[in-house]
């Protein structure tokens, strides 16, 4: 390896962002490896990108320990949070990690796994994230934050994150390399035992500058008080179903808004 002096590494998911010189896999960064000759004054700093995580960049900084490259010292891969955390079945599927909350306040480090189902089934040929994944890190880490600050009542669980309303800007885009998230949670109107009205606002930065702003208006629930909700929901939708004809088109009494839970995932929240 000759050039360049810096050089990303990320997952085979983001192999369209190695149109640019300064970015590689890790498969291409392994074959790299295996077959160089030193050159003498020319070491390239490997920095880990969106992809990479801390086993394979383990393994990566093993194979450079003998070859004439060497990993970034103060850069590593975010640690995940753990899935149960954001409402996951698969680990795969967490994209925070690195995650911090006090005063109201919350951030976390953007984690894209090379394996995430999110990644490989979006057929677009593109350098950047997808845009529904950012959407759905910002709704894991308003998940995992309502969870960390919203204190339940005596004998509760954690609170259960409930959206209402979600407005996203895309001002740029987010490519495979590191990515900040931080964000607010603001209570919006007196708390109940059952749930607590707040709003949410999360910034996606890359670089320093800011990619991505998401606003969500929430309520943080008890558990089985939501649960019971959606419950007599779905029996009043069944009976309707089972007889269209005799359908008036009025709504059902419900909290404001028709709730739409943030924890199975945004993509699943879309109407």
């Amino acid at each position: 390896m000759t050039s360049p002096r810096i050089l990303w590494v990320v997952g085979e998911s983001f192999s369209r962002a190695t149109v640019h010189p300064q970015v590689v896999t890790a498969r291409d960064l392994r074959d790299r490896l295996a077959r160089h000759t030193p050159e003498p004054g020319i070491r390239p700093t490997v920095v880990p990108g969106l992809g990479i995580d801390e086993n394979t960049w383990a393994d990566l900084c093993e194979s450079m320990a003998e070859a004439d490259a060497r990993p970034a010292d103060t850069h590593r891969p975010p640690r995940p949070v753990p899935r149960h955390r954001v409402l996951k079945h698969a680990q795969d599927n967490v994209l925070i990690g690195d995650a911090r909350a006090a005063d109201g306040r919350f951030g976390a480090r953007l984690t894209v796994p090379n394996e995430t189902e999110m990644i490989r089934d979006h057929t677009a040929d593109q350098q950047h994230v997808p845009g529904m994944l950012l959407i759905e890190a910002c709704t894991q880490l308003i998940t995992w934050a309502v969870a960390e600050l919203v204190a339940p009542p005596p004998g509760q669980g954690d609170r259960y994150a409930v959206m209402h309303a979600l407005e996203t800007d895309f001002e740029r885009f987010v490519f495979p390399l590191p990515a900040e998230l931080d964000g607010t949670l603001r209570v919006t109107g007196p708390p109940e035992d059952h749930r607590v009205p707040l709003t949410a606002e999360v910034t996606i930065r890359q670089s320093g500058r800011v990619c991505v702003s998401c606003r969500v208006r929430l309520h943080a629930f008890d558990p089985a008080h939501i649960f019971a909700i959606e419950h007599a929901q779905a029996m009043r939708t069944l009976e309707r179903s089972a007889h269209p004809a005799g359908q008036t088109g009025t709504a059902d009494p419900v909290p404001p808004g028709p709730p739409i839970l943030v924890s199975p995932g945004a993509q699943e929240a879309a109407p």
